[in-house]
């Protein structure tokens, strides 16, 4: 089973995982718009630190104009996404290691807030689900997506 297919049909409960698979994010994002959900795309080619996290992000999730371009606002966000109503959410962020590697430090702040999102999310009717894709070492903790 592909791992849209785990999402759509609940096979894997909402959480945040590493994801190892051959499909790009065009087979991934595409098909979850046509099911009601809405899914967003980190290139983490792109992501160096915080700043460029934050601008990447933000312009994926479509945040509101008064986004703070900080930490606080990012989980007030990622929690809140009235403004992007969906049956579920999938966030997938692509190379982990681009920004992990240089700022260590901001991958961990990064990484604990989509953590709690999830869990927040599940106190809701509403799934979401972050996928690490290309993670090397740095999210290894992370429970792989299969």
């Amino acid at each position: 089973m592909n791992p849209l297919d785990l999402i759509l049909t609940g096979a894997r409960p909402p959480g945040i995982y590493r994801l190892e698979t051959n499909l790009n994010a065009d087979h991934l994002v595409a098909p979850i718009a046509r099911q009601g959900w809405r899914a967003f795309y980190l290139n983490g080619r792109i992501i160096k630190d915080k700043a460029d996290f934050l601008r990447v992000a933000s312009a994926a999730m479509d945040f509101p104009p008064y986004f703070g371009y900080n930490w606080d606002a990012f989980e007030e966000c990622i929690r809140d996404l009235a403004w992007a109503p969906a049956q579920g959410y999938v966030l997938l962020y692509d190379r982990v290691w681009q920004m992990a590697l240089p700022d260590h430090g901001a991958w961990q702040v990064a990484c604990a807030i989509l953590t709690d999102a999830v869990a927040y999310w599940r106190t809701t009717d509403v799934p979401m689900y972050v996928l690490l894709s290309d993670t090397w070492w740095y999210a290894r903790d992370i429970e792989k997506f299969e």
